[in-house]
């Protein structure tokens, strides 16, 4: 509980501006905590079907076997 009351009494010191990347901050936290996966459009693009080179870099050992 100690790390609490440290939190909000720094939280009480800093000013109105810093207090929304907090607010962003906290709640990625606990969308984390809460077992939520989060993904950047980017990485899904890089783990789709469409990007998938094994296809073609295996494409002469499927033929072989």
């Amino acid at each position: 509980m100690e790390t609490h009351k440290k939190l909000l009494a720094t939280i009480a010191e800093l000013p109105e501006e810093h207090l929304s990347s907090l607010l962003e901050l906290a709640l990625l936290l606990k969308k984390q905590s809460c077992g939520l996966k989060i993904e950047s459009q980017a990485h899904k693009n890089w783990l789709s079907a469409e990007n998938d080179i094994y296809d073609e870099l295996f494409a002469d050992a499927t033929i072989s076997r």
